[in-house]
């Protein structure tokens, strides 16, 4: 990839992260869908790994985290998830 490209990646990234970031803040996060909580709970170790754990493993590869943007069903899968998302926004803020 290109630097002006990588720029332009960047920028873009940037532009949604604070979008994503607003919406969070407003307080405001809709349900998700039975699909999305299935994911979810699928695809994250929180039962068997801390969202500090899993954050240090992978979250300087994950750009583009919204799970924490909803609110489930299961109590501690979205505390799990919600937990990791403040991680890697404090992350992202760091670097």
């Amino acid at each position: 990839m290109t630097d002006a490209r990588r720029a332009h990646l960047d920028r873009l990234t940037g532009r949604w992260r604070a979008r994503h970031e607003a919406r969070l803040a407003d307080g405001e996060r809709p349900e998700a869908d039975p699909e999305r909580e299935a994911r979810a709970d699928a695809f994250f170790p929180w039962r068997t790994e801390s969202p500090a754990e899993y954050a240090a493993h992978y979250g300087a590869a994950m750009s583009g985290y919204t799970y924490d943007a909803y609110t489930y069903r299961n109590a501690e899968l979205g505390a799990w998830l919600r937990e990791l998302g403040d991680l890697l926004r404090a992350y992202r803020r760091r670097c």
